[in-house]
C-alpha cells in the first residue's frame, strides 16, 4: 500500500532537512545531503511503521537531532490525505531526541 518514492521532511531539536526514501517490499533505502537510510518496515492499517539505520558518510553535517554518528531510528507514520503520511521518530540511542516527520508519495513502484 505504501510502496514507492516518498519525499521524507522532518524536524528536530536542533532545525529541519529533508531527504527521499523508498520503501519497497518491506524495506526502506533512501538518505540525503550526508546521511542514508537502510532499514525495514510494517505495515498496519493506515500507516507503517520502521526501524531504520541512519548512516551519516559527511561528518562536517551534523544531524536535526542533535547526536554524533550513526544511530538507529524508530518511526511510526499515519495517512493524513492522499499520499501525505505524518508521524514521529525517536532514537534508543538518544532517549528523549525525537522528531516530527511529513512523507509526500511523489511515484509508486512500477
Amino acid at each position: 500500500m505504501f510502496e514507492g518514492l516518498w519525499i521524507v521532511q522532518y524536524a528536530g531539536m536542533e532545525g529541519k532537512d529533508g531527504g527521499v526514501v523508498v520503501l519497497t517490499k518491506g524495506h526502506v533505502l533512501g538518505g540525503d545531503s550526508a546521511f542514508t537510510y537502510i532499514g525495514t518496515y510494517q505495515e498496519f492499517g493506515n500507516g507503517f511503521q520502521a526501524t531504520v539505520l541512519v548512516q551519516n558518510f559527511n561528518p562536517a553535517v551534523g544531524n536535526v537531532l542533535g547526536i554524533s554518528g550513526d544511530f538507529t531510528l524508530n518511526l511510526r507514520a499515519t495517512a493524513v490525505g492522499n499520499g501525505v503520511l505524518q508521524g514521529e521518530g525517536s532514537t534508543p540511542s538518544a532517549p528523549g531526541f525525537g522528531l516530527k516527520v511529513r512523507l509526500t508519495r511523489r511515484a509508486k513502484m512500477p
